[in-house]
């Protein structure tokens, strides 16, 4: 039987708390926010994280909105949620046929957009989407955020 490594887990509640506590483990934190690539890391890795830290309680992370700018959807906005959306559905229905081609039923109901474009696979369905919409992201840190074109994250 696989058993998983032992580790702490945090779920802030706040951007600011979140980016403090992975500012001040680094490496020895993993990031949870739909949990399916994390999953998959820990049963495969040697060591595993020390700490895990959940991200879905963060209220700025969440929802699909319409704004100034444009669509503002939220990092762990699920790919169901994104095929549910009527925002998504008459502003950008290319990202519902992307979300479509996301892994099984399982997999869009808890994976989010934030993971699929940060962990950066092959099969990332959202990414290329979303460069053709001019998609921009904010990156956030313990130095505060800035937001850039998602092909200049990449």
């Amino acid at each position: 039987m696989m058993r998983l490594p032992q580790f702490r887990f945090h779920a802030p509640e706040t951007l600011e708390e979140a980016a403090a506590i992975l500012a001040e483990k680094g490496p020895d934190a993993m990031i949870l926010a739909g949990g399916t690539d994390l999953l998959a890391e820990l049963k495969h890795a040697a060591d595993g994280p020390k700490l895990v830290v959940d991200l879905t309680r963060i209220a700025a992370f969440k929802g699909i909105e319409e704004t100034d700018a444009g669509l503002r959807i939220g990092s762990t906005v699920t790919h169901s949620e994104i095929m549910a959306s009527p925002l998504i559905r008459r502003h950008a229905p290319a990202m519902i046929d992307a979300a479509r081609t996301v892994g099984a039923v399982q997999t869009r109901n808890l994976g989010t957009l934030g993971g699929n474009l940060v962990t950066c696979v092959p099969s990332m369905d959202s990414g290329p989407t979303l460069m053709v919409l001019d998609a921009m992201v904010t990156v956030a840190g313990a130095e505060g955020q800035r937001r850039m074109p998602l092909i200049d994250f990449f």
